[in-house]
């Protein structure tokens, strides 16, 4: 759960007799700067992602601020290449209280379509959030600083700044792979301008672009067009924890890539991008 922004990135939604909403999106890059970014860019997908299926379910009135809530599942397909980012879009009613789901499409000035996506979650009722966060998080050994750990070259993992790496240089034995570490100091602003989040774990959106980082890498820097895709969440990636991301298949056509990422040699995470 994130916290709150200085003003909502959809707004005039309209409830409609089935349930679904209509809504609008913002354009104000001050408040949004990553609207700079490419609209297919995982970071936006994933930010879209989380900000509106929140504020549908507050303008449907199933979204309780005061309960912590975890995405367990996302997916998402673009539309066709060179449409403008989302202007307005519809989210339409699915899943339970308990259970949370959501399903949206967005469509920018044109009525081309930008995206559909949708995803599940669950809500935590009953469990002490913040004593289990607290708990697994003294348990993290003291880990390299950013300082000490090596990244990639900017080009070759496709980030415009050198601090905006993720990744450790490609690790190829059996399988291709590579270390990352995300800290609070460089997987947030004013460190990484693009980037959000509660600043209590590695969240969605920075794992969608250690993916795309990765993609990158294995294609010693070629940039690809990412069409759609997956993921699935285990376990929470902790913040200041250098993980793993490895390759575990990649179609023979080149469409396609399927990665995990394991922390504490345990798995958190299954990511698939589709091109």
């Amino acid at each position: 759960m994130e916290k709150a922004a200085a003003s909502p990135f959809t707004h005039s939604h309209l409830v409609l007799d089935n349930g679904n909403i209509m809504f609008q999106c913002s354009s104000d890059a001050d408040e949004w700067p990553w609207l700079a970014l490419d609209p297919f860019d995982p970071i936006v997908v994933q930010t879209i992602n989380y900000w509106a299926s929140v504020e549908a379910s507050a303008a449907r009135g199933t979204w309780d601020p005061t309960k912590w809530s975890a995405l367990t599942q996302t997916e998402w397909v673009c539309g066709k290449s060179g449409v403008g980012h989302a202007t307005h879009g519809v989210a339409d009613k699915i899943g339970q209280e308990s259970n949370p789901g959501f399903r949206m499409s967005f469509y920018d000035g044109d009525e081309a379509l930008v995206y559909r996506m949708s995803g599940a979650g669950v809500v935590f009722q009953t469990r002490d959030f913040e004593s289990w966060r607290d708990k697994a998080k003294q348990k993290i050994v003291p880990p390299p600083t950013v300082d000490e750990f090596q990244y990639a070259p900017a080009a070759a993992v496709g980030v415009a700044m050198q601090s905006q790496s993720f990744l450790s240089p490609m690790i190829d034995h059996d399988t291709p792979s590579a270390q990352a570490l995300i800290t609070k100091e460089n997987g947030f602003p004013p460190a990484h301008p693009f980037l959000s989040g509660s600043g209590d774990h590695v969240n969605s959106t920075h794992l969608a672009d250690v993916a795309r980082q990765f993609a990158n890498l294995l294609r010693g820097g070629e940039k690809r067009f990412i069409k759609g895709g997956k993921m699935t969440f285990k376990r929470y990636v902790e913040l200041g924890l250098p993980f793993r991301i490895e390759l575990t298949n990649e179609e023979p056509s080149r469409k396609a890539l399927s990665m995990t990422i394991q922390q504490a040699d345990r798995l958190c995470t299954t990511i698939e991008l589709k091109y």
